[in-house]
């Protein structure tokens, strides 16, 4: 995807997430970065999850990009000494707090789907909760082999967010989903893989070249296929047939109207291998 200049921008500054631009291979990386905490989302990473979402789905200049975490986590879902601070005092309107808290969750997550170009999850360590969530959301997931995925928010009594309960099924279907839901186990990467939730497993000191070259060869694709490959796929289960055929009908005669189509072609009668711009 070519992004016009004006739309542009340097990366926002953050104190608990970073990001970083490969200008060259137009990759980005955004790290979830509380390591202390294994990377549990407060309410500050939370607001910064929706600056970092909203520049990325429509500021930054890039063709893919890794979601990670920092030291041995992924993310451990919502910071529970938040909750704890509100059990333990009537001073604090704990409904209300993580009322608000999710409402800013929920707006990242749908920015996060926003993203026009591939979005690669590196799974580094436990995503729990939220922390499963996000992976959930992302295009597509590669874990360590120190990886393990719980749904977790049972174990407090707390009901699911950040999307879990929209995601999952989606990926495993609609029974599985619940069954896992309900059960609540501690999914190693092996048994991740087993339920399809990620599509690889990986040595830990292979993950991000991993995730790397993942992200490489999924920005070299055409930016517009890419886009509508992602909405007309992430849609698809919401409209009728009829509904759904015109947005691909709509998707391929816009896709004749760009340089990579014509490049396409020609290099397909010409034997060769295309280079897609965006354009």
């Amino acid at each position: 995807m070519t992004t016009p200049a004006a739309l542009t921008s340097a990366p926002p500054e953050l104190n608990t997430l970073k990001i970083e631009i490969d200008d060259g291979a137009n990759i980005g990386t955004l790290t979830l970065d509380r390591p202390d905490a294994f990377n549990a989302m407060s309410p500050e990473m939370i607001g910064e999850l929706t600056v970092a979402f909203s520049w990325l789905a429509d500021r930054a200049p890039i063709r893919a990009l890794i979601i990670t975490g920092a030291g041995k986590a992924f993310c451990s879902g919502g910071d529970i000494n938040w909750f704890k601070q509100g059990v333990e005092s009537e001073e604090v309107d704990l409904p209300s707090e993580v009322r608000r808290g999710a409402e800013a969750l929920h707006a990242a997550i749908v920015d996060l789907r926003r993203i026009p170009y591939p979005v690669v999850c590196a799974v580094n360590g436990p995503a729990a909760g939220a922390g499963f969530s996000l992976t959930l959301a992302c295009d597509t997931r590669i874990a360590s082999e120190t990886a393990f995925f719980a749904c977790a928010y049972g174990r407090i009594g707390a009901s699911p967010d950040g999307g879990m309960t929209y995601f999952l099924p989606r990926v495993v279907g609609p029974s599985r989903a619940l069954e896992i839901l309900l059960n609540d186990p501690n999914m190693t990467a092996e048994d991740a893989l087993a339920e399809r939730i990620v599509a690889e497993v990986v040595p830990a000191d292979e993950l991000i070249d991993r995730a790397r070259a993942k992200a490489e060869k999924l920005a070299a694709k055409a930016p517009h296929y890419v886009r509508m490959a992602k909405q007309l796929a992430n849609t698809s289960i919401e409209h009728t047939l009829t509904e759904h055929l015109q947005l691909e009908r709509h998707g391929i005669a816009d896709s004749m109207a760009t340089e990579d189509l014509r490049g396409g072609v020609e290099a397909f009668f010409g034997g060769g291998t295309p280079e897609f711009h965006g354009r």
